[in-house]
Formats: structure tokens, sequence, C-alpha cells
């Protein structure tokens, strides 16, 4: 599920420094403990972006956000660092934040540029070092909470729909994505090593930039995964020195991949499928979707090994989507949410309490 790209007349890219706190190692999830999640998505029926909350690892699902706030917004990409701070970036050069658990979205002023690119894929390292990128070839960092960016402008990025980034370190950034020209090859991937200051694209072997790419993770600084359309995804184990290009997963799009660990990684797909593999992407174990067909299921993430909650869209007009989850490692999904609006992504707190 690619993304739609509308014309922008801005090219930028911006990167934002982030520490340790990335969507990746989880232990056993302790019991009686309180599981802070939140989702987000694009307008539903009454033109209003989705905001969902829920405090027991998915079960449960209740609205947050003001309707005003949120009007005309479609929401993108969430980061919730712990129960009480979160981020969230969307359309229209829009990012809002909470620091009380979402009982309130304060809207975070962004740089002023032609044509509001849309913002779509969001990063953080801690509470004050934050990496966004977007369309147009957009990319901003903040090193003290959003109060200043720097937004970077490079040739490599020009013309690109970055809808993945992802901070490895505050010195090692990686994002990607697609050219919105249509030029070939139409895969784009670019990392910097020194925090910004300047930026490599990187060609992947086998002629995979073929590929446009939807996001990128990583487990550390050797262990990282870019995945995209079509099934295809490329691994390295040493942190950019070779890349591994193996062939389709699935005819369906990877529109969201989390690691557990730099072995175990954690796909959702185009239609309702679901795939997980323990060996570094040599081999994948299909698992079985839960709630209403025909949907693309667009975001995923996990707390501790065992626990995933996963949302997803309509895969046609029909404003709608869904949330489901799984506390067995994925021998079991239940349903737990259905929307009126095409969800996004979702992000667990990385510091629960």
């Amino acid at each position: 599920m690619k993304t739609s790209i509308y014309p922008l007349l801005v090219l930028m890219v911006a990167g934002w420094i982030v520490s340790s706190c990335n969507k990746t190692t989880t232990p056993d999830t302790p019991e009686n403990t309180k599981v802070v999640a939140w989702a987000v998505g694009a307008m539903d029926t009454n033109n209003v972006g989705v905001i969902l909350y829920t405090d027991d690892a998915g079960d449960t699902w209740e609205r947050q956000g003001d309707t005003a706030m949120f009007l005309g917004i479609n929401i993108n990409d969430v980061w919730a660092i712990d129960q009480q701070n979160a981020w969230i970036v969307g359309s229209g050069n829009r990012i809002y934040r909470t620091i009380n658990g979402g009982l309130s979205w304060t809207q975070v002023i962004t740089p002023s540029v032609q044509g509001n690119p849309d913002l779509f894929g969001i990063s953080i390292l801690n509470n004050t070092n934050i990496w966004i990128s977007g369309a147009s070839g957009t990319v901003y960092q903040s090193t003290d909470a959003g109060n200043n960016w720097i937004v970077y402008d490079t040739n490599s990025f020009r013309r690109s729909l970055l809808q993945g980034i992802h901070a490895i370190t505050q010195n090692i950034i990686y994002v990607a994505g697609e050219f919105e020209t249509g030029q070939g090859p139409w895969g784009f991937i670019a990392r910097t090593l020194n925090g910004g200051t300047t930026w490599d694209s990187i060609s992947l072997p086998g002629g995979f930039n073929q590929h446009p790419w939807i996001g990128v993770t990583a487990s550390d600084s050797n262990n990282i995964v870019v995945y995209g359309s079509t099934g295809h995804y490329a691994v390295t184990h040493n942190g950019g020195n070779f890349w591994y290009t193996p062939g389709q997963v699935d005819p369906g799009d990877i529109n969201d991949l989390v690691m557990i660990s730099s072995e175990s990684y954690w796909g959702a797909f185009d239609y309702d499928q679901i795939y997980k593999t323990f060996d570094g992407g040599e081999t994948w174990l299909e698992q079985t979707s839960k709630g209403p067909l025909n949907q693309f299921l667009v975001g995923i993430d996990t707390y501790y090994t065992q626990t995933a909650i996963i949302v997803g869209e309509s895969a046609d007009s029909t404003r709608s989507g869904k949330i489901i989850n799984t506390s067995d490692g994925g021998n079991n999904w239940s349903l737990r949410h259905v929307s009126p609006a095409k969800l996004q992504k979702v992000s667990f707190a990385k510091i629960q309490q």
C-alpha cells in the first residue's frame, strides 16, 4: 500500500537526533501491567483525523483529540515515548504532541515551507531529539523538543517521497522512499553517519532500487531492514557494508515492519497478510489475520516478544479500518476495534510505568 502523492513545490529533508527508545527489543510482558499505545488514522466520515488510545495492550480503545484541531487532517504516523508523551505527524506539514497521556494535544510549530508537504514518518530517540520525514524530500530535525528545527534540503532528497525514517543513534539515521516524478529507479534510500551533516544515497545489489520503499527499521547500528512494494526487502547485518536482497515475501506490499531482535521481524502486509521471520529474513511464517477482510494491514508495533497490535485500512475508497492484537506471539489474533477511518500506524509507549 503505497501512499498517494500530492504535488508539492518545495523539496526538503530534515534530520532529527533521536536516542535509544527504538521500536525494537522487548522482554516478556509482566502481569497486571498498564500497557499504553496509540493508533492514528486518516479523516473519518466527518473529515476529522483519528487518534485512538489504549491502556490494556490494545484490548479496548477510546478516541482522543479535539474535533476542531484535527478537522481536515490525515494523521499518518505516531511515536509514543512513554505513557504521557507522544507525537504524531500528518498532512499539510502538521505535527502535534501530548504531554499528559492524550488528554490534550498541542500543535507544534513547524518550519514555514512552500507547499506545506505532507509528513509521513517520525522517529524519536528521547524527549528532545526527534526526526521527521515526508513528501518532496522533507526531513526535519529538532534537538529541543520541537522548539527549533533544522531543515535539510539536499540534492539527493529532491523529488522523493520519504515515507520511512529511523534514527538508530544520534549519528546514524536512515530514510527510505521513492521518487515522486517516476524517474528510474523508483526506490530511494539514504543515510547519515554524522547526525545529518552529510548524507549518502544507497544503491542496492540486484537492481533492488527499482522497488519503491515504504519504510526502514533497525534493531541496532549493524542490523537494518528496508522494506516496501510487492513484498520486497533488503537486510544488512554489518551496518550497511553489504546488503542482502532476497526475493518476495508476498505479492502484497510490506507496509510496516518491527524488529524484535536482529533475527526476528514481524510485518504487516497488503490484503490481511501477517508474516514473521526468526532467521533474519531467510524464511517467513505466515499468520492469519482477523476481522473485516479486504484490508491493507499498514501499521504494527510490539510490546515484548509475544504482544503486538496491527492496524489496517480498507483496500478500496471506503473510509474504514480495523485494529487486531495478539498476546501469544501471533498464534491467535483478535479483532478489537472497527474504525470509520483508514488507520495508518500504531505505537506502544516505549517506556511503560
